[in-house]
């Protein structure tokens, strides 16, 4: 199984640990001695999901950073590569729908980071604001208010007086991600902390979060950098 893995990295870390780099580089970090045995062991347990990260990862350019949005690129929304296409003319410089994926205005190229930071802050807060709307509603949840951050380090975040915010790459991630991340918040609403009595709110709000929530942990690194 170690075939799976293209480089091992020693260090003093006390864990293992495997990540699926853009262009499907599979990087293992083990602590210092560790044997071959167990690092065999370890890959042979992350098959599965080492597989189906670099199906994922292979598409995004192995620099992590975008190639100038050139004719053909895929763009990552909602969990999924989308063609980019350069067309004459597009709606704000850059369009979306489901049937062409993105449509880029060739002019405006120069400014395709621009355009797309644009979309995913306008998806992000759209698409929160809908889950929020339909959660806060049925759990008796209140909230103060709701903001789109350029975070990379968290998805998302609850203030003391209730409000809400939540990164733009949240719009990059599956829907069923985007959700738990939501529910994870509006959660905090009523316990700002990690306590057992907040996650079983969490649970009764969303039965299979720890499902969601391992999946976010295991396959979210890597995003393209806009």
């Amino acid at each position: 199984m170690r075939t799976l893995i293209d480089e091992v990295i020693y260090s003093k870390r006390k864990t293992l640990s495997i990540e699926v780099k853009p262009g499907g580089r599979v990087v293992m970090r083990v602590p210092k001695g560790t044997p071959n045995a167990r690092i065999n062991q370890f890959a042979r347990e992350k098959s599965d999901w080492i597989i189906q990260a670099k199906a994922r990862m292979v598409n995004i350019p192995a620099d992590n950073t975008r190639q100038g949005f050139q004719d053909g690129e895929k763009i990552l929304y909602l969990g999924k590569f989308w063609d980019l296409t350069h067309v004459s003319r597009a709606k704000h410089g850059l369009g979306f729908t489901p049937e062409k994926g993105f449509l880029l205005q060739k002019e405006e190229t120069a400014r395709a980071s621009e355009l797309l930071v644009k979309f995913y802050r306008q998806e992000t807060r759209r698409l929160t604001m809908e889950i929020i709307a339909r959660y806060a509603a049925n759990w008796s949840l209140k909230v103060d208010s709701v903001r789109v951050t350029s975070a990379k380090t968290r998805w998302g975040s609850c203030n003391s007086k209730n409000g809400l915010n939540f990164s733009y790459r949240l719009a990059m991630l599956p829907m069923e991600m985007i959700e738990y991340v939501v529910v994870h918040e509006l959660a905090h609403t009523r316990h700002h902390n990690h306590s057992r009595v907040y996650w079983n709110l969490v649970e009764k709000m969303m039965p299979d979060y720890r499902a969601r929530r391992l999946w976010l942990k295991q396959n979210a690194h890597g995003l393209p950098e806009i």
